[in-house]
């Protein structure tokens, strides 16, 4: 009863912002309402872990059958109720098309910018509000083969540039759907409750961020899921070659790769096994072969460059004295300590991966929203309190689109974020300190 109670009220939430003509009009109730529905997500977390505390696959009682199913079936409403609602936190899905339409009249996304004039020709209603005009593409080559093919569907039933953006959301909201098959069956591979998949259906993130807004990275966070999945059953060459696929997407998964080919003490374990990654790489790359120095070079922005909802990025950027080049490579450096250390102390996978997501998020200077999808997914392996908050709290970092939506300027890191950084800067201090503490207590009590 508590979670149906709950989950209708998470769907009065969605509902109330679908009821908006435009999320862009009403910006602050709309991050009111996402605020809200963040913390009625964190106590559907919270009662889930109080109700049967134990990871374990309990007895296969009534009751927990029909939770999961509550759990489904709210989140596929959820989802539908928020789906007729046009892109409006991001512009990214106008660059989607953008570059689909570029592919479709035969142009290489990784060559040609939006504002280059022998493109003038595919400028149209919807190109005002095209992300980056005066840059080249950055997405994995899997995602410009998704792009084109999406263009070239929706452009055969949907004339208007502007509704054809609409459509750019249908394969974000694929793979997630995708993305929840996956982890209930990576939480079973794992002899874990079901129920666990609460944590990410309900997260009002991907609803909003692939649902609404229609973000591209359910895409590298479902490979990396099947990527795990098969790691778990022992088929590594599928697990590769599924990693290899989300690295494709997006370059951030091939940071997991030394985690799976793990280390034991003295040597690789699977040293041969990733090589599938190479082919599979340079089949979706071929297409698109160019010099991508410039490409490569603009993409690390995202690690140093221009700045928004970072955290101990500042710190960093502080410490190199204001050099933002030497805060990226400081910010490198911390990155490839953080993928050596869980590699070398052999941590699970999951919780490999969650670290090393986590260091990515917290030491760079670029972290919207819709990036904190990425360690969703673990967190239903393991519910760090501060980040389940993080998770609940991030829509506040939307507050810069007010000023860009109505001046067309951006300001940089708001004072604001650290409404939502200091509580959860607090609560993983607090889990680390109760932590070492009950190792303390174990450790005198075997003595």
């Amino acid at each position: 009863m508590k979670f149906l109670f709950l989950a209708c009220a998470l769907e009065a939430h969605y509902a109330l912002l679908r009821s908006f003509a435009s999320l862009q009009s009403r910006l602050v109730e709309t991050i009111i309402l996402l605020f809200s529905a963040g913390l009625f997500y964190l106590i559907s977390c919270w009662l889930l872990w109080d109700s049967a505390p134990g990871k374990s696959v309990p007895p296969n009682s009534d009751g927990g059958r029909l939770r999961l199913r509550w759990i489904i079936l709210a989140s596929l409403a959820f989802r539908i109720t928020v789906w007729p609602l046009y892109p409006a936190l991001s512009d990214d899905p106008f660059r989607y098309r953008w570059e689909g339409k570029l592919q479709s009249a035969g142009g290489n996304p990784y060559e040609a910018r939006p504002r280059d004039p022998e493109w003038a020709g595919l400028r149209d209603s919807a190109f005002p509000q095209v992300v980056g005009k005066d840059f080249k593409a950055v997405y994995g080559p899997l995602l410009e083969l998704l792009e084109r093919a999406t263009y070239i569907v929706v452009s055969r039933f949907e004339a208007d540039p502007r509704s054809q953006v609409f459509w750019f959301k249908v394969p974000s909201a694929f793979f997630d759907l995708g993305i929840l098959a996956a982890l209930s069956m990576l939480l079973k591979a794992q002899g874990l409750r079901a129920e666990l998949l609460l944590v990410y259906a309900w997260s009002p993130l991907p609803i909003i961020e692939f649902w609404a807004t229609g973000h591209n990275d359910s895409v590298e966070i479902l490979f990396v899921l099947l990527a795990l999945l098969a790691a778990t059953r022992n088929r590594w060459t599928w697990a590769f070659a599924a990693l290899s696929l989300a690295t494709a997407a997006k370059l951030w998964p091939a940071l997991l790769f030394p985690l799976f080919i793990g280390w034991n003490g003295k040597r690789p374990v699977r040293w041969y096994q990733w090589w599938v990654a190479l082919p599979i790489f340079s089949l979706f790359a071929l297409p698109y072969w160019t010099n991508i120095w410039e490409n490569a070079r603009f993409a690390t922005g995202f690690v140093s460059g221009w700045r928004n909802n970072d955290s101990l990025y500042g710190a960093l950027l502080w410490a190199a004295k204001g050099d933002a080049y030497l805060a990226k490579k400081a910010a490198f450096a911390v990155m490839a300590a953080a993928v050596a250390a869980v590699t070398l102390l052999r941590w699970p996978l999951e919780k490999g991966t969650l670290a090393v997501i986590t260091t990515i998020l917290l030491f760079s200077s670029n972290c919207h929203p819709w990036y904190l999808t990425w360690l969703l997914p673990m967190l239903a392996f393991y519910p760090l309190p501060g980040f389940l908050l993080w998770t609940a709290v991030v829509p506040l970092a939307y507050e810069s689109v007010i000023r860009w939506t109505a001046l067309g300027e951006w300001e940089g890191p708001s004072e604001l974020r650290w409404y939502a950084y200091v509580p959860v800067f607090g609560l993983l201090l607090w889990h680390a300190v109760t932590a070492g503490a009950r190792i303390r207590h174990r450790s005198a009590a075997g003595g």
